[in-house]
């Protein structure tokens, strides 16, 4: 499959990566390696300099890993997500633009999750013209066979060193959009649509 790209809505320095069929708090999570963290089935936080406005994010799904491009990324992580519905994307408007990142139905997938930008993102902070865009994102997604752990593979910028030095930990966070009885995630369209969720109260920490 193709490369498709189109820039995204990010809020409180994150935007995150839903399967519909998640019951999972949408929180902010940086993993270890400080660009990603997974909190659990359906659900992934991608952590943006950025703290408000646009970035780029260009998604690939395919049936196997490429090799890693290192130079023309600053962080690059790899993490194992796992799709309830056999459907996720990032939950943003402009999502509907991009494809399915699940290209073999329901089970587990290999996220590689890169950005380049973060620093000057941090720096602008609000990001309101699309002209303006200071931060990309590549995801690329594949069918695995089994929960590997997260691996960085690269770290570059300034401002996921200062994540991996005060990493995030959603266990001790209050779960303000904790889902109900019953509650998902419709993501038809790629704009994510609460049943039993309230998504307005996502909590993100940013970091300074």
């Amino acid at each position: 499959m193709s490369e498709h790209t189109t820039a995204l809505t990010v809020d409180n320095g994150c935007y995150h990566l839903i399967d519909p069929a998640t019951t999972q708090p949408l929180l902010y999570h940086t993993g270890t390696g400080g660009l990603v963290g997974v909190l659990g089935d359906g659900a992934a936080c991608v952590c943006t300099g950025t703290l408000t406005g646009y970035v780029r994010v260009t998604v690939l799904p395919a049936q196997e890993p490429p090799p890693a491009d290192v130079t023309a990324w600053e962080d690059i992580v790899e993490v194992t997500f796992t799709s309830p519905s056999g459907r996720f994307r990032p939950a943003a408007p402009e999502a509907a633009l991009l494809p399915d990142l699940a290209s073999a139905g329901p089970g587990l997938y290999r996220l590689r999750v890169h950005t380049r930008g973060r620093d000057a993102g941090h720096r602008a902070e609000a990001v309101d013209n699309l002209d303006e865009i200071a931060e990309e994102h590549l995801i690329i997604s594949w069918p695995n066979t089994d929960t590997e752990a997260e691996t960085i593979i690269q770290t570059k910028d300034a401002f996921g060193a200062h994540l991996r030095t005060h990493p995030s930990d959603p266990a001790t966070m209050p779960p303000l959009n904790a889902p109900m009885a019953g509650g998902g995630v419709d993501i038809s369209g790629g704009e994510a649509r609460a049943t039993g969720m309230n998504l307005d109260s996502t909590r993100c920490i940013r970091f300074d």
